[in-house]
């Protein structure tokens, strides 16, 4: 399948005969590539031939597997997707079982192959397995996200037209209900909701593109019917008033809104929205404003040779980003601009979403770097330094060198010459002062560097530092209902208000609550609040799905000095009473200087806040999360827990 306005190449429907080999993605053609269909009934193919297990429980695992494809699916996921709350005692040995089975099945090792480390393979993890695929477009949940993400940048650039396109070649991935057939427990009953809502919005989205095409009349059918199906939705009506008004069917566009006005009132008790008013109003006035606008004819372009691609790292867009709009236009501006190599150091508490602004203020600014954007975790899955010349040789091989120097200065060299007088774009994230290579920063002055750390970097002169705050509450609200629905927090909003603030409004903490929410549907947010008040369980609560407060804390916490442990857990011991640095040195038994020196570094990695009381003593407290971490005694050493 082509994209028939992009010439983009794009993965064909998963529902192909069992002799028929699919066409397209890194590891097809391949005895060991594997491709995995979730939009529908679980689908698995191996070298195009069907090999999708009928064992329910096999199927369970293997879906689970694949909706975290290249992350770790812990053991306990798995215990509480087969059995729930009542496992047997053999289950870990069940699991091992099944992850045995599934090994088989599908042909793959338990780490890659060393001359083909680009292979399939199902891995062993601390705590869990990685089902790990070279490209995670051989998913077709994956391949429709990204579809959907290139459909409404193409949409937000005027291209309806290529909009219209990629989005039915989206919505064509789609066999059925996602993993229709399979028991789903909380994680991907969580996951499935979030790709049957992500399809209703791109169903939305490939309407207004038809009907900036002026395809009006041939959506009329189509409208109508999802009118019929769901009568309170009101951009669907919306939708369907506007084709009808454009077809030169004014009198039935203005009933459409009555219908919907009647069902609205009678049902809900509530008005049309403010928009679908002024539609009505505008409708009623035969305003020019609902004619279909006049598209600027497009003058044919030469045909260009195709060059390499330019290297484009930058991880995806997540969904439910809100708010951030100080930082994102400070970071956007900052990337923008400048006749010199531009230094930006991200920073911010950890779970702040600092990744997630870096992201979405690097896509905005793409354009700028016409030369490439290069993405870079410095350290690997287990929290260790990667060598700088691997991560370097990465990069140039991303850049396009067929031969990287073995040596690191030579590597180094070979980089700077090629960024010298090129547009480049560099994230390095995870660093810290201890590794930060600057063997890895661009030379050119249209180059820019964007370094997420969780402490503000000494060892990066010259750099402009943009921290990153918790949410405010109405945004923390706002990505609560971005993942367990309007109309649940509308329903409840003291309760909401209540859980986010709970949450201490840290993104991390809101996604766990949001995950538990959502693959709980029936919880009323009361319950959730009545077990989140309760300190000693609340850390628990904020581990779900992935998301777990307490295990990104406690990686800080492991890296901080016996000193500034001390000080911490005195100061958290306060019971959220603000104190001055004199306050806490007695209380800590040190002295003032040593204590001020401690909160400075604690105030620079978000550990502590310092109050701006305009008084001569600034006061000092601990944010929740941080306090409820630092009380536990579960993470730091044996002398810290036993002192207090």
């Amino acid at each position: 399948m082509q994209n028939r306005q992009t010439g983009t190449a794009v993965q064909p429907h998963l529902s192909v005969p069992q002799d028929t080999p699919p066409a397209g993605g890194s590891t097809h053609g391949s005895d060991r590539a594997i491709m995995l269909g979730l939009l529908g009934p679980l689908l698995l193919l191996r070298a195009g031939r069907h090999i999708t297990p009928s064992a329910p429980k096999l199927r369970l695992v293997l879906s689970l597997l694949a909706v975290q494809a290249n992350s770790v699916t812990r053991v306990d996921q798995l215990v509480e997707e087969l059995w729930g709350e009542s496992p047997p005692p053999s289950a870990l040995t069940t699991v091992q079982t099944y992850i045995y089975q599934l090994r088989k099945l599908l042909k793959l090792d338990d780490a890659p192959p060393a001359d083909d480390p680009a292979r399939p393979a199902l891995l062993s993890h601390p705590g869990g397995y990685i089902l790990q695929l070279p490209d995670l477009s051989d998913v077709d949940a994956n391949l429709f996200e990204q579809l959907s993400r290139r459909g409404r940048a193409e949409l937000l650039g005027a291209h309806a037209e290529a909009a219209a396109e990629t989005f039915r070649d989206a919505l064509a991935l789609w066999r059925g209900n996602v993993l229709e057939g399979v028991p789903t427990g909380p994680v991907l009953y969580a996951h499935a909701t979030r790709l049957e809502e992500l399809r209703r919005s791109i169903v939305t989205l490939r309407i207004e593109a038809d009907l900036q095409l002026g395809r009006h009349h041939e959506l009329i059918g189509e409208l109508g019917s999802m009118v019929a199906s769901e009568p309170t939705r009101e951009d669907i009506c919306a939708k369907l008033m506007v084709a009808l008004y454009r077809s030169g069917r004014r009198v039935d566009a203005l009933n459409v809104y009555q219908r919907m006005r009647t069902v609205l009132i009678d049902e809900l008790g509530l008005d049309p929205a403010a928009e679908l008013q002024r539609l009505h109003q505008l409708m009623l006035e035969a305003n020019p404003e609902l004619d279909l606008p006049e598209r600027p004819a497009v003058a044919p372009q030469p045909v260009a040779v195709a060059a390499p691609p330019a290297p484009a790292q930058l991880p995806a867009d997540i969904p439910d980003f809100v708010g951030r709009e100080a930082q994102l236009e400070a970071l956007t501006e900052l990337l923008s601009g400048g006749e010199t190599v531009r230094v930006v150091n991200v920073v911010g508490r950890p779970g702040t979403g600092k990744n997630a602004l870096v992201v979405r203020a690097a896509r905005e600014v793409r354009e700028n770097f016409p030369d490439g954007q290069l993405y870079v975790d410095l350290v690997d899955a287990d929290d260790r330094p990667t060598p700088t010349r691997e991560v370097l040789a990465g990069m140039l091989r991303a850049l396009g060198s067929d031969v990287v120097p073995e040596s690191l200065g030579e590597a180094a060299l070979l980089f700077r010459s090629w960024t010298a007088d090129r547009r480049l774009l560099v994230v390095l994230n995870k660093a810290s002062d201890e590794h930060l290579p600057h063997h890895l920063l661009p030379t050119g002055a249209g180059c820019a560097v964007v370094v997420v750390s969780r402490a503000p970097l000494d060892a990066l002169s010259g750099a402009v530092r943009v921290r990153v705050p918790t949410l405010s509450t109405v945004e923390a609200v706002a990505m609560l209902a971005s993942t367990i629905g309007q109309s649940r927090v509308d329903q409840e909003r003291a309760a909401a208000v209540e859980l986010v603030e709970l949450a201490d409004r840290l993104p991390l903490a809101l996604r766990a609550v949001g995950a538990r929410l959502a693959a709980r549907p029936a919880w009323h947010l009361a319950r959730m609040v009545e077990r989140m008040r309760d300190e000693n369980h609340r850390l628990t609560e904020l581990s779900y799905g992935g998301f777990d407060v307490l295990d990104r804390f406690a990686a800080v916490f492991q890296g901080l000095s016996a000193r500034q442990r001390w000080v911490l857990r005195r100061l958290a011991a306060a019971e959220g009473e603000p104190l001055t640095v004199a306050e806490i040195a007695t209380r800590a038994g040190m002295s003032v200087a040593v204590v001020h020196d401690t909160l400075d570094e604690l105030v620079d990695a978000d550990l502590v806040e310092e109050l701006d009381t305009r008084e001569e003593e600034p006061l000092h407290q601990v944010p929740e999360l941080v306090k409820l971490v630092g009380l536990s005694g579960l993470v730091g050493s044996t002398w810290w827990r036993s002192s207090v």
